[in-house]
């Protein structure tokens, strides 16, 4: 195979990185094959040479470069918005909340449904565990 033979098949790796959620496998993949086209610009003849460095180079990326940006990407922090950004957040009761009736609390300026398993009393603060649908879900 040629250099250029490498280098395409490289772009065609990056390109299914880029369609796919792989985590960097293919651009590991892609590393061996651009230090096997640069060995088959200087060893032109020697294909298993070739080979051998694709191979080799792969496996030695897999291991070394893919947990680093692995690690990277696990280290973005991923930020809640609209109704789940509420989840975790305190309320205010505004009005009753039993086991049986919903009430309402007021949260971020903002007044919700609300419904839970205990009774709990106006003005007291509960915290957001859960949405379902309109209404959220609260404990003490």
């Amino acid at each position: 195979m040629t250099l250029i033979s490498w280098l395409i098949f490289a772009v065609i790796l990056i390109i299914c990185e880029v369609l796919t959620s792989s985590v960097f496998f293919f651009v590991c993949i892609a590393i061996g094959s651009i230090f096997a086209g640069f060995s088959a610009y200087y060893f032109i003849d020697i294909l298993w040479l070739q080979i051998l460095i694709f191979i080799l180079i792969s496996i030695v990326s897999l291991y070394t470069i893919r947990p680093v940006f692995k690690k990277m990407i696990s280290k973005l922090k991923t930020t809640k918005s609209n109704v789940d950004s509420l989840i975790e957040a305190n309320a205010v009761v505004i009005e009753e909340i039993t086991s049986i009736k919903a009430g309402f609390v007021k949260v971020s300026g903002e007044v919700w449904r609300a419904k839970s398993d205990t009774d709990i009393k106006i003005g007291e603060t509960v915290k957001i565990k859960n949405v379902d649908g309109t209404s959220l879900i609260v404990k003490k």
